[in-house]
């Protein structure tokens, strides 16, 4: 989207978050081809219009929602500075947009759209995670563990998916309960050409635990965390990394996952409010 493209954002909350699900189907032939994006949030939907858009018709056939707020914004103003990039992590580039400089030598450059969704890499959660995957998947000196499959919870508009199936792991399959975040993670996809390697899918993190792959990205918050723990999600794996998790709520998530199994530290990060960690299990 242009910079400087008009954004209508409809805050809708629902008596029940089930009364949002029809939302999430048939939406171009619901509300028409204005609609740029849908995000759903528990008993909250936040429907992006470009253009002027006047919403309140349609409403009209569903008492059970009502309007919350409407806000009206540039692009640039939504987006609040996030396109800041490109980061630059050693072997990894991430180039905030679909367009970049092409790949020089052992180079992998990374192009994220973030679109309406959360991020191109910026976040100081996804950037920590960044330079752990890096980290593990591109060794300055020892030899890479082999990878055949990696599970993303929490993958956003697809940074930390893309990035690993581009530092050499097989198959990746990435998860989020956003529709908006998920539409944005496909364009990606396509936008890398890694279509055969990285899928994304909508749904609950925990409905996705026991999914097999050595490497376990998490990057959600302490509740849904120890969900994923009690699930078995950090089981049958050889490395995570997690974040989402506040700093104070660190020796939290420890104790929780300290009692489901055994497991080390390899590193952690303190980034604003924010604690990530390499792990291996």
């Amino acid at each position: 989207m242009r910079a400087d493209e008009l954004l209508t954002i409809y805050e809708i909350r629902a008596k029940e978050p089930q009364d949002l699900e029809f939302l999430g189907l048939g939406q171009k032939e619901l509300l028409g081809p204005d609609l740029a994006g849908l995000h759903l949030e528990g008993d909250f939907a936040f429907l992006f219009f470009v253009h002027d858009f006047d919403l309140k018709p349609f409403l009209s056939a569903y008492p059970k929602l009502t309007i919350e707020a409407i806000h009206r914004l540039r692009y640039d103003q939504w987006r609040d500075g996030d396109l800041g990039g490109p980061l630059e992590l050693g072997p990894l580039s991430v180039w905030p947009g679909p367009l970049g400089p092409a790949p020089l030598g052992d180079q992998k450059v990374l192009y994220i759209d973030p679109g309406l969704a959360f991020g191109y890499g910026g976040h100081p959660t996804t950037k920590s995670c960044l330079k752990f995957l890096v980290r593990l998947l591109a060794p300055k000196t020892l030899a890479p563990p082999s990878m055949t499959a990696a599970l993303d919870l929490g993958s956003g508009t697809g940074v930390l998916g893309l990035a690993a199936a581009l530092l050499g792991v097989k198959n990746v399959l990435g998860v989020d309960h956003s529709h908006l975040a998920v539409d944005q993670a496909l364009k990606n996809v396509a936008l890398n050409g890694l279509e055969e390697r990285v899928k994304f899918v909508q749904g609950l993190a925990q409905d996705y635990s026991n999914v097999k792959g050595e490497l376990l990205m998490a990057n959600v918050p302490l509740f849904v965390q120890k969900d994923l723990i009690a699930a078995g999600a950090y089981d049958d794996r050889s490395y995570a990394i997690f974040s989402g998790v506040l700093t104070e709520e660190g020796e939290a998530f420890y104790a929780a996952l300290r009692e489901r199994r055994p497991f080390k530290v390899i590193d952690f990060e303190r980034c604003d409010r924010w604690l990530t960690g390499l792990l291996e299990l």
